[in-house]
């Protein structure tokens, strides 16, 4: 080849200038916004948890009911609860039985919401936030961790999802450096009852 016919291959292969992708529009935001929803809507649902983690797998069914103040969170053999201005915590006694107990006064459910959302925003906007936040699917959000961090709350990686109709959460999936917790709704309803907020059959009330 001549010196002119490499010129030309050398001129024609001379690298494009490349752009860095356009980072996602951050979505934090919005995040907050459909979490506080989350908080202060009525809903039931009930979710399939499975954790894989050092080659092993962990499957449970999940039921949470809300209808602020009141809430029941029943999964794994342990109950927590609210009922009021009052907590209530529930868990296996040495025979196996679930066994409630009054845990004390819980703060004012506004109070607890609008912490919640602070913590949100420290942990998820300003140039010192622990993650990166953009929308996916519908109603769905992804949190990418951006600093080491030691336990950090979403783990590395996180997607949340929230229904659209009664703002519950349908889908939680959180990857950690030991494994990958994720939830997802079988079941979402925004009629909750009474009974949906009692603890289960055969524990005092």
């Amino acid at each position: 080849m001549g010196v002119a016919a490499a010129w030309v291959v050398l001129a024609t292969g001379w690298p494009a200038r490349h752009e860095r992708p356009a980072r996602a529009p951050d979505a934090s935001a919005a995040y907050i916004t459909a979490w506080r929803r989350s908080q202060l809507a009525t809903w039931k649902v009930t979710l399939r948890w499975d954790r894989q983690a050092g080659g092993g797998h962990l499957a449970e069914s999940v039921r949470i009911a809300q209808r602020p103040p009141d809430r029941l969170d029943e999964g794994g053999g342990n109950v927590q609860a609210r009922r009021g201005d009052r907590q209530l915590a529930c868990a296996a006694g040495e025979d196996g039985r679930l066994r409630c107990r009054d845990a004390g006064p819980a703060p004012p459910y506004e109070q607890q919401v609008d912490d919640g959302v602070a913590l949100l925003r420290t942990q998820l906007t300003g140039p010192a936030r622990l993650y990166d936040v953009r929308a996916d699917t519908t109603g769905c959000f992804v949190l990418q961790l951006r600093v080491r961090y030691p336990a950090p709350p979403y783990g590395q990686r996180a997607r949340l999802c929230f229904d659209a109709a009664t703002g519950a959460p349908t889908f939680i999936e959180v990857d950690r450096v030991e494994g990958r917790d994720r939830q997802e709704a079988v079941a979402v309803s925004g009629a909750v009852a009474d009974a949906d907020l009692a603890p289960p059959p055969g524990l005092p009330g």
